[in-house]
């Protein structure tokens, strides 16, 4: 069973192409997913109050054609066979019936204060539950080690990137990503895979590395510590 939310993409959601940007599509298939959580069971919110959050682990997003200002939505969302730890989602959208974007995603459920993982199980059946989609399921992404990865800037995170938790939300990373890897204008992105080893709280200035190889981009950002903030894997095409 999927849920199925409907929007109307605004002219601010898109780019200097015309079209509504990585991040911003990714923005309504989270708003679906808080949407289906209140609607079958416990809401993020509501999640929160007691402790708990869902952190994105690693995710993978096909971007079929291009959505433009004003577009018609339906963005359905549900839940997979989920064991341990590890929580499955999936996203798909269409226009007038047509799949534009589908994405499938991995979670953690962590105390906020204790950062510890909750098990999926403590949650119960509760939200829409359905077949996995037919893309890889996204696992721990690494970037091969004959890509050779330049420094190519800092993004400090700043009040408008923050989310309930005080890091970085996982939606504004696209853009981002996009921005660094390579120029966008007359081209766009067809397919990301991502993984986020660590949070980037606020205020902290990541590093951003970027490198390419058979025509994919791989950006590594890293935090003052050393640590790893998020590695991932871009592929474009030119627009018609």
């Amino acid at each position: 069973m999927k849920w199925t939310g409907k929007y109307r993409t605004l002219s601010t959601d898109t780019d200097l192409n015309n079209i509504v940007s990585p991040t911003n599509l990714l923005r309504y298939m989270q708003d679906s997913a808080f949407s289906e959580m209140k609607a079958d069971g416990e809401s993020y919110d509501d999640l929160f109050s007691r402790g708990l959050s869902f952190v994105l682990s690693r995710m993978r997003v096909s971007f079929y054609a291009p959505v433009r200002a004003n577009d018609e939505l339906e963005c359905q969302t549900w839940t997979c066979e989920s064991r341990g730890v590890q929580f499955n989602r999936c996203y798909r959208v269409l226009r007038s019936g047509i799949i534009v974007a589908e994405a499938v995603s991995v979670w953690a459920l962590i105390g906020t204060e204790d950062r510890k993982l909750h098990r999926v199980s403590e949650l119960g059946p509760m939200y829409c539950e359905d077949e996995m989609l037919e893309l890889d399921m996204p696992a721990r992404f690494r970037i091969p080690e004959d890509v050779s990865l330049s420094l190519m800037g800092e993004k400090t995170v700043c009040y408008p990137d923050a989310d309930l938790n005080g890091h970085m939300n996982n939606t504004r990373y696209a853009d981002m990503l996009c921005g660094f890897a390579c120029g966008m204008q007359g081209r766009r992105l067809i397919s990301m895979g991502i993984s986020y080893v660590s949070e980037a709280p606020l205020d902290e200035t990541l590093k951003v590395y970027v490198g390419s190889g058979d025509g994919t981009y791989y950006v590594r950002t890293v935090r003052p510590d050393g640590r790893t903030n998020v590695e991932a894997e871009l592929i474009f095409e030119n627009l018609e």
